[in-house]
């Protein structure tokens, strides 16, 4: 499924594409398919780092540039990050660590003649930040003067196929989806993310023919 970015509000770069989803629904394999199909495409988390300490320390160093770069943002992001009462601190550390990478790299890559796509970009962290809230947030604040997809893909596969799917990964799924009370908290903060799109202008593409 594919939206289109449709505002005179919002920043739009026609040359940022995002593919959402809940995790182990394919997202990771649909980047791959789409920088085959397409020339000059740059899959931008391909390019992080793989180990989880140095990950870690990129994430770290990517908020302290944003802050140098950006403190009012930087201190707007994290206020509203922080009113949805994260349900541990852990998670917090992982959506406000998160949300500091993505937006440092919207922010650092620019029109030219290559595509970049995320399958962690700023809807993707909206998820998120939706699976463990206990409140509501200011979703439009966080993306003030960010610089939207023009495009965004959701893959989705039933609940059967997300849990072989996890069975057979093998890096870690923040969702365990032997436990269907987070496949269905999950699946709730996705529908929440949607509507946040739509109520940003994306509209859904229909498939001529």
């Amino acid at each position: 499924m594919m939206f289109i970015l449709n505002s005179q509000v919002y920043f739009n770069k026609k040359n940022f594409i995002e593919v959402i989803g809940m995790p182990a629904s394919g997202k990771t394999t649909l980047v791959k398919q789409l920088v085959n199909e397409k020339t000059k495409c740059i899959n931008v988390n391909e390019h992080l780092p793989k180990g989880t300490i140095q990950r870690q320390l990129r994430k770290i160093k990517c908020g302290l540039l944003l802050f140098i770069d950006s403190p009012n943002g930087f201190i707007r992001d994290t206020k509203i990050i922080l009113s949805s009462k994260q349900n541990s601190k852990i998670n917090l550390y992982s959506v406000l660590s998160n949300w500091y990478l993505i937006v440092y790299q919207n922010r650092n890559y620019s029109v030219d003649e290559n595509e970049y796509i995320w399958d962690q970009g700023l809807f993707q962290a909206i998820w998120s930040i939706y699976y463990s809230a206990l409140n509501e947030f200011d979703y439009l604040g966080l993306l003030k003067d960010k610089n939207l997809p023009h495009t965004v893909f959701l893959t989705d596969v039933n609940n059967e196929e997300l849990i072989l799917r996890s069975h057979q990964r093998q890096d870690s799924n923040r969702l365990n989806y032997d436990d269907k009370e987070k496949i269905v908290k999950g699946r709730k903060a996705l529908a929440r993310t949607l509507q946040v799109m739509e109520q940003v202008g994306y509209q859904q593409k229909r498939k001529s023919g």
